[in-house]
């Protein structure tokens, strides 16, 4: 068997995998191919006898050239390319059904927003609406608030994946972890609400001072109004839970009549969202590592050359989360998940040869780059 075709049955069998054993058997036999292919191609050719030549200017029919031997690359490449392709047509691998490894979490929030609008500046203005911002800045308590229901919000994020607007998958692996973080946040924001309702009078005659300030510095009327700011502030901010199961089709009561129709369709969606869950989780680590990249690729000196510690510590933790809320049985996703901590975590010890060694900058740069590459065949 040629080469070609070794690897042409090792595509086939890859292609025809479905489950992590199958894959395991595809993935030997392309290794037996490749490594006997260079074994045959780095092995001495035996070498004929020299037949008598008439003509001394004439090369020996046996005479190597550079092009007597192509590079094993040459046969592999267009081989990889195809299975690249073929794997980015097939499947979902299911070793579980969606609603065995996950379930929903759909977190609600309300929070006051900081700002009224303004009838006279509005009538002023004449082409639309304008509308006053009140407790401006990050140094009141309103935007203290605000920004610890924003992290419980951030953290929901972080840890899952989307299934529908406003709703994430949680990996069941992880759901105790993640609940409990969760409920740490929310208790945070809770108490931060607590000491705003508790401050509000104080609060709101703060943020009037500091619109009269404003506009007496800028020569304008006074706009500050009490009438602007709301009575009590706690019951603007809430944060409500919902855990729900993921739908399976095995779940329906037959006598209720879905139809064999009805249940392709929600097989059709259950496939779909575990599809786009995990495009969301390879290119959730494409992004930091896109940056990475064209940052290192920048030399020292240069404009933008500038090294921050933010810049591997973003890749350490995008690795970490796309981990745990990995919800694929593909082996190949979970392959390129520990190649990136791997990747990463050799940097994350040598930062600062990073920020000051050109040569090992371009090193880091082009094995980023290639794993990116290999990530971006699978989204």
């Amino acid at each position: 068997m040629t080469i070609q075709e070794q690897l042409r049955a090792a595509m086939a069998a890859a292609h025809a995998a479905h489950d992590a054993g199958d894959i395991k058997q595809s993935n030997a036999i392309a290794d037996t191919a490749v490594h006997q292919a260079l074994i045959d191609d780095s092995s001495p050719s035996p070498t004929p006898p020299v037949p008598a030549q008439a003509n001394d200017d004439v090369a020996p029919v046996n005479e190597l050239t550079p092009d007597t031997f192509e590079p094993i690359a040459v046969h592999v490449a267009p081989i990889r390319e195809e299975v690249e392709r073929e794997f980015a047509a097939r499947k979902p691998i299911k070793i579980k059904r969606l609603n065995e490894k996950a379930c929903l979490l759909k977190v609600k929030r309300r929070m006051y927003a900081p700002y009224k609008h303004d009838d006279e500046e509005s009538r002023n203005y004449g082409v639309g609406n304008v509308n006053k911002r009140l407790f401006e800045g990050r140094d009141n308590l309103v935007a203290e608030t605000i920004s610890k229901y924003n992290d419980v919000y951030t953290f929901l994020k972080n840890n899952t994946v989307p299934w529908d607007v406003g709703t994430d998958m949680v990996n069941m692996l992880h759901f105790t972890d993640v609940m409990a973080g969760l409920r740490q946040r929310i208790a945070i924001a809770e108490a931060a609400a607590d000491n705003l309702e508790a401050n509000w009078d104080q609060v709101v005659q703060d943020d009037l001072t500091r619109i009269r300030v404003k506009c007496i510095t800028q020569g304008k009327p006074d706009r500050s109004d009490p009438n602007d700011y709301p009575a009590t502030i706690r019951d603007r901010f809430s944060v409500d839970i919902r855990v729900m199961p993921i739908p399976d089709s095995s779940q329906f009561d037959p006598r209720f009549g879905m139809s064999d129709d009805d249940i392709a369709s929600l097989e059709r969606q259950l496939d779909d969202v575990e599809t786009a869950a995990n495009r969301h989780v390879i290119t959730q680590m494409i992004e930091p590592m896109t940056a990475a990249v064209a940052k290192l690729k920048t030399a020292i000196g240069d404009k933008g050359s500038i090294f921050r510690d933010s810049l591997i510590d973003n890749m350490v933790d995008v690795a970490d989360r796309m981990a745990r809320v990995n919800l694929s049985d593909d082996p190949v996703i979970h392959e390129r998940i520990k190649d990136l901590q791997s990747l990463v975590g050799t940097y994350a010890n040598n930062k600062d040869v990073l920020r000051n060694n050109q040569s090992v900058r371009e090193k880091a740069a082009a094995q980023i780059d290639a794993l990116c590459g290999q990530m971006q065949g699978l989204v």
